[in-house]
């Protein structure tokens, strides 16, 4: 079985190798990591603890909060940090200066074997739902303990999942506990196979986020400067056809005084919206071009960089969420909310619907179904101090009252380390 996923997996490489090489030659996006993600390493071998794999922004943010009660523990716990993207990379290289941080390998069995040869980690924690059978299997076969921490599985997901659920059964025999969000996910890992004494509910590592809205961005002189005091609005990791969305309406906006911030999700964003704003009439400023011309005047920052929008967040009067005017899924509330700031999203948050609904169950964040509703949510914050206070305080209650799965998480992971 586990021999003709390995067969599967290499033929899909071997197809895709030709466009990997060519997006690489043209973006850079491969040729850095391809060597370290076949197991190679410039470093000397060492033993860790723990190893944590964290995709992509988002989950290396949680890492960072999981491993900050790790240590309030243990402070000598030897991590080594693995992501898949490279924008997660460098927000992991930033967050974690003082521990191993590394690709993680392709889950060929030769390249997974060099990885936990040469770094040796006693516990593997992969976060949110990261299953890569040849790694399961070879990580149980050193010795190593197996986890999944903040596990989920979307609606999406969880239907491809079981169509293949009897080959997963037998990946989750290798693993020793798996650490998920709700109830629901719960239910849905039993459903693809994981025995019920291993599935814990543990709670939402990204509500236990709120430090990480607490350090200034080093774009804040130059966002202060850029606003001259007129409230803020944040546009946060937009999606295609989001940006188009709401470009038409933002001059109603700067008309009535507000400074506007677009932050798209992904990078490969950046020149697109950069080219739609270059034809809007706007006067707009963009962050990666403020260190050698910073803009005099401007209405509009593109946020064109990876880790600073969390922290930027705390500046805004209101604040979108992106990927929900489009069907892409949703993305995170959680940190407008902490940061303070009244948070809006639309109608498509199919991968975060259960935060989504905590939200809105418990008035601390608003549902839009158009831009122009989410216009009207502006202005309505803007004007009204009163409204935007109580959404605020709301807001930062459900993030409160949801909080502790760090705390808990990390308890869990203590006990599979003394095993």
């Amino acid at each position: 079985m586990f021999a003709l996923y390995e067969a599967l997996l290499w033929a899909v490489f071997l197809v895709l190798l030709p466009w990997s090489a060519m997006v690489g030659f043209l973006r850079g996006k491969y040729f850095a990591n391809f060597r370290e993600r076949l197991g190679f390493y410039r470093e000397e071998r060492s033993r860790h603890d723990l190893w944590i794999q964290a995709v992509s922004v988002g989950e290396v943010a949680a890492a960072r909060s999981l491993a900050a009660r790790l240590r309030e523990v243990r402070p000598a716990l030897s991590l080594v940090i693995t992501t898949t993207t490279l924008t997660g990379q460098g927000m992991a290289r930033r967050l974690f200066p003082h521990d191993t941080v590394t690709y993680f390998p392709f889950d060929f069995r030769f390249s997974v074997r060099r990885f936990l040869t040469h770094h040796r980690p006693r516990l593997y924690a992969a976060i949110e739902t990261e299953i890569w059978p040849n790694a399961a299997r070879l990580a149980s076969g050193m010795g190593t303990r197996i986890a999944i921490v903040n596990g989920r599985i979307s609606d999406r997901s969880f239907g491809r999942y079981r169509k293949i659920a009897w080959f997963l059964r037998r990946v989750f025999q290798y693993y020793d506990a798996v650490l998920v969000r709700s109830e629901s996910d719960r239910e849905r890992f039993e459903a693809i196979g994981v025995a019920a004494d291993r599935v814990r509910v543990t709670g939402n590592l990204k509500f236990d986020l709120r430090e990480m809205t607490s350090e200034p961005p080093e774009v804040t002189p130059e966002l202060l400067r850029l606003a001259r005091g007129r409230p803020i609005f944040i546009a946060g990791s937009t999606m295609e056809g989001e940006d188009e969305m709401i470009l038409p309406h933002l001059p109603r906006l700067i008309a009535k005084g507000c400074f506007v911030v677009i932050a798209p999700r992904k990078p490969e964003r950046f020149e697109i919206v950069a080219g739609l704003l270059a034809t809007s009439g706007l006067r707009w400023a963009r962050r990666s071009e403020m260190a050698d011309s910073p803009a005099e005047e401007a209405d509009l920052l593109l946020l064109d960089s990876i880790g600073e929008l969390a922290r930027i967040y705390r500046f805004g009067v209101a604040a979108f969420v992106g990927g929900s005017l489009v069907p892409s899924g949703g993305h995170n509330p959680i940190e407008p909310a902490s940061a303070g700031t009244p948070v809006a999203f639309g109608p498509h948050m199919e991968n975060f619907r259960e935060i989504g609904e905590t939200f809105l169950e418990s008035g601390g964040a608003v549902q839009i179904e158009t831009s122009a509703h989410l216009i009207a949510f502006v202005e309505k914050m803007i004007a009204d101090r009163a409204a935007r206070e109580e959404l605020s305080a709301r807001g930062r209650q459900v993030v409160e009252t949801n909080g502790g799965a760090a705390v808990e998480t990390a308890r869990r992971l203590l006990e599979l380390l003394d095993r």
